[in-house]
């Protein structure tokens, strides 16, 4: 974050503007090859340009889908990989993960600064009270709060700053915060004054208007109820939330909405949108037998917290599951491009050259399709470093035909969440909880859930409407990047980050007779306190000697 000269301040715009189409003849560049403040700002179609910048910075390097893998829901597949020192409890100052998040945090940061301190570079048609010019406002507003929450929940104590330091001598003034209270409460108190600019419904789901400002309003509130251990927050969850559910639309059919062509759905709010000239590069979540890398991968543990809508089969344990598990997860036994995906050592059979469950193992039943071979650990068929470690994929967002050149959009809001949190806010203020029922049935109803909710608050989660509420969020947005904060403000960090890395479980019949098996992909050393914020890159602490003080136990 240190700035040595002007330049650098206004590089990363310049180069993002250029790649965006925002580079022409007509542009004054002061200096040459540097949009300034200054030489930009002339035009509408100048906003424009600059907020495109800035939405390009949502799910940058796709690092939502990453999240999970650094929390009780997922796993980080290679050494080599971001997430991968920190998902298992051997994370240092020097971590890449927490540097990437810095870094690209602040870099959005400085963009939505520079559009909302340049305002008024331009003079407006109807001036400060001209629509479009409170629209741009409204926008960069709210991503600024969108990167900003990001960096509070994940760092805590983050330097703060509103507007860009231009020189060495501006950015030493700088602060870090002492108090994270300090960035909740101007977020809430921005997107309050963002929402009052926005439309009611925007052009395209790529743009921001009041329903996504709101949604991030209300989480917002939720997490500062639960980082700050202070519920009156939830009181501006449950207003947002209001307006929300008010206006919902019909929720859409939960395998149509991480697909192609989810940006269509009413549900969905707000989308990064990708493209065959821009493709997302997900074929690294894919599996190995169809090209991909398995980066991140699902564990046992998230599995589990799927309930069973039926009766559980011993020698198919992955059957009769929440519809919801067979959109999220790739499990044993599951269709996949037409055949079925396995990673159960030792299961299989040839016949006729082709490749079969065992029919006197597991998921032996199913024998109308081959097998898709190349998944099983140490059983060849391609690079054993691609394969799952946990014997379980992520199906959310990698069920297209294609494995290198997909182009589904990112959800980054969609109005589901809004009836989650207005439950939650419900039972953390001791407020109806016949509506947070019927708020949490909305939602498994949709996706066919059909088991009764007093029935299960009772036998599964031992009374508590409350853990029901948790675990809806959990396998809800599952792979949306919302878990880390979640087992953060809810404070159960180390009791989930401290349980056994768990994956497929499954019959070993290697010694003759059937015996459960679980597989261990890894070994997690024991999460402590510290580990509640992650550590600022040593690198800053570096370049910034004496005026950024390292999270608590951090070295």
């Amino acid at each position: 974050m240190k700035i040595y000269k002007k330049s650098l301040l206004y590089g990363a715009l310049a180069f993002t503007l250029c790649m965006a189409g925002g580079c022409n003849s007509n542009i004054d560049l002061e200096p040459e090859g540097i949009i300034t403040a200054d030489g930009y700002f002339k035009s509408a179609e100048d906003y424009e340009k600059a907020l495109t910048a800035l939405y390009e910075r949502l799910n940058v390097e796709s690092y939502d889908l990453w999240m999970d893998g650094v929390t009780d829901n997922g796993l980080v597949t290679h050494s080599w990989n971001r997430g991968y020192d920190l998902g298992r409890g051997i994370g240092s100052t020097a971590s890449s993960f927490p540097a990437d998040k810095w870094d690209k945090g602040y870099i959005s940061v400085q963009r939505a600064n520079n559009v909302i301190n340049n305002i008024d570079k331009y003079q407006w048609p109807g001036g400060e009270s001209d629509a479009n010019r409170n629209q741009v406002l409204g926008e960069a507003r709210t991503l600024r709060a969108y990167f900003y929450l990001d960096l509070v929940s994940i760092f805590g104590h983050i330097m703060f700053y509103t507007e860009n330091p231009a020189t060495v001598a501006e950015s030493e003034n700088v602060k870090q915060v002492q108090d994270p209270k300090e960035v909740f409460d101007f977020i809430l108190d921005d997107l309050d004054k963002a929402i009052a600019g926005l439309p009611d419904k925007p052009s395209n789901k790529s743009k921001i208007g009041k329903p996504a400002a709101r949604l991030l309003r209300a989480r917002a509130a939720a997490y500062a109820a639960g980082y700050l251990n202070d519920k009156s927050y939830f009181q501006i969850t449950l207003d947002e939330t209001a307006q929300l559910v008010a206006s919902a639309p019909q929720l859409a059919d939960f395998d149509k909405l991480f697909v192609t062509g989810c940006e269509d759905l009413d549900e969905v709010i707000l989308v990064r949108r990708y493209s065959l000239d821009a493709t997302n590069s997900w074929g690294n979540w894919y599996n190995q037998s169809i090209g991909g890398y398995c980066v991140t991968t699902p564990v046992k543990a998230l599995a589990d917290a799927f309930e069973y809508v039926g009766e559980r089969n011993e020698t198919m344990p992955y059957l009769n599951k929440d519809p919801r598990f067979y959109q999220t997860i790739y499990a044993p036994g599951m269709e996949m491009r037409g055949k079925y995906f396995n990673t159960i050592p030792n299961n299989v059979v040839e016949k006729d050259g082709k490749t079969y469950f065992d029919p006197n193992k597991d998921y032996g039943a199913l024998q109308d399709k081959e097998i898709s071979v190349g998944d099983v650990l140490a059983e060849g068929g391609g690079g054993e470093w691609n394969k799952t470690p946990t014997g379980l994929s992520w199906k959310k967002y990698c069920q297209e035909e294609e494995t290198w050149t997909t182009y589904n959009s990112f959800i980054i809001f969609r109005y589901a969440e809004a009836y989650l949190l207005r439950a939650e806010a419900l039972v953390e203020t001791g407020g109806s909880t016949d509506e947070a029922k019927s708020l949490i049935k909305v939602i498994r109803d949709r996706a066919g859930n059909t088991n009764d909710i007093d029935k299960m608050v009772a036998e599964r989660y031992n009374g508590s409407l409350r853990d029901l509420v948790r675990n809806e969020r959990r396998v809800e947005l599952a792979q949306e990047g919302l878990r880390f904060t979640d087992i953060r403000r809810w404070n159960i960090l180390l009791d989930v980050m401290n349980k056994p890395i768990e994956g497929i479980e499954y019959r070993d019949f290697s010694s003759g007779t059937p015996k459960h098996t679980v597989l261990i992909p890894a070994e997690r050393d024991a999460y402590t306190a510290k580990d509640f914020w992650w550590p600022i890159p040593q690198a800053e602490i570096d370049l910034n000697p004496g005026r950024i003080t390292q999270n608590e136990g951090w070295k």
